[in-house]
């Protein structure tokens, strides 16, 4: 074909001489076609394409903190699939075992993607509740012995390597979820009072995407291959097929994101559980205020500094830099119609007990649907009328 007597041509062909002769020395040269398929695929790949795909240059508007599962090595050549997410979004879909499908085919993560000369950031982490989270650097001699690890795949996932992807038998579930954590600001903030809540002025912080598998038992991940999997075994083998020696460790794959983040302290608010419900009616009744959709912002809850044991809510924008949404809460007509719509979620038109998904449910809070309480809710909103 004219694409092969191109390849000829190209020096990255020519200058791999080396690997196919000792593949075909060492006897494995039913490999030769498969090679030579890869090489055709990088020496062919337009430069845009590549570094598009890298998120080096804008794709789709401007892809920050962008990963992909890696597809293209599967079957040693090209495939018209781009599976890539936000990474606060692929550490759960990319998970072990989780299944993707696109282009009529199912393609799942076997492994976290390892690029040579550079080591994923690991950090240590413990909390008893949200308002009790603390982090540590590897290596950290401060890190107590019962902490947990998260790694950020910074360079994405790989499918199996020379596997054909299969034909899907149904829907591919998700199977995780994920849940943040506040870290700290980045600078002091500065607050106010509205209606007697102390709210912060937008202030850009750090928040810790985790997901953390079933019963936060974590993923069993090889720091020599990447191969990563829900349950641990003797032996495991690499992304390409081959057998591993490495060890699998216990990690639970993050996500740091740096956004605008609005602290709010309730008057009274204390308990974990009853944070999250307020906390969530919160976040309902900016996205009706703002008119925004409410993945667009997020929240979670902190402690207090005072040591007191109170509990804050933290509102942010649920993309990289803030997107200027959570900043017009310091206007007092925003935050009054915000509140309004808060307390007009959680009122019982939607007919349930204590919670339901038309007062405080939804696909990110799983964790908390047995404790959310739209009735403590209204305890709390109504004193700020």
């Amino acid at each position: 074909p004219s694409s092969f007597r191109k390849l000829r041509r190209c020096p990255l062909y020519r200058g791999n001489s080396t690997l196919r002769e000792r593949l075909y020395k060492e006897g494995r040269d039913y490999r030769l076609g498969r090679v030579r398929k890869r090489m055709c695929t990088i020496a062919l790949e337009q430069t845009l394409n590549f570094l598009s795909r890298k998120a080096v240059i804008p794709k789709y508007g401007f892809p920050v903190d962008v990963v992909e599962l890696d597809t293209r090595v599967t079957d040693g050549g090209r495939t018209n699939v781009s599976l890539q997410r936000d990474l606060s979004q692929a550490i759960a879909e990319y998970a072990p075992g989780g299944k993707v499908v696109a282009d009529k085919v199912e393609w799942e993560s076997c492994g976290v993607k390892k690029v040579a000369g550079k080591e994923w950031p690991v950090r240590h982490y413990r909390y008893d509740d949200a308002r009790t989270f603390e982090q540590w650097n590897e290596g950290d001699r401060l890190a107590p012995a019962s902490a947990k690890k998260y790694l950020i795949p910074e360079f994405g996932f790989v499918a199996p390597f020379f596997k054909k992807p299969v034909e899907p038998r149904g829907r591919s579930g998700r199977l995780y979820t994920t849940r943040p954590f506040f870290r700290d600001f980045d600078v002091e903030p500065v607050s106010k009072h509205i209606f007697g809540i102390e709210v912060t002025k937008a202030t850009p912080g750090v928040l810790v995407i985790l997901c953390e598998g079933r019963n936060k038992e974590g993923f069993y991940i090889c720091r020599k291959c990447g191969t990563h999997m829900a349950r641990p075994k003797k032996k495991h083998k690499t992304p390409l097929g081959t057998e591993c020696n490495g060890t699998l460790s216990v990690f639970s794959l993050g996500h740091e994101l740096v956004t605008d983040v609005v602290r709010l302290r309730v008057p009274g608010l204390v308990e974990q559980w009853d944070a999250y419900a307020v906390a969530y009616a919160i976040l309902f009744g900016a996205a009706d205020s703002l008119s925004v959709p409410e993945t667009d912002l997020n929240v979670t809850i902190g402690g207090s500094e005072d040591g007191t044991g109170k509990a804050t809510i933290l509102l942010y924008d649920n993309v990289p830099g803030g997107a200027g949404l959570v900043a017009q809460m310091e206007n007092e007509d925003v935050f009054k119609d915000v509140l309004d719509c808060a307390r007009s979620r959680v009122k019982g038109g939607c007919g349930c007990d204590a919670s339901c998904y038309g007062c405080l449910r939804n696909y990110r809070n799983q964790f908390a649907h047995p404790r959310l309480n739209r009735k403590r809710v209204l305890e709390f909103l109504n004193v700020t009328e």
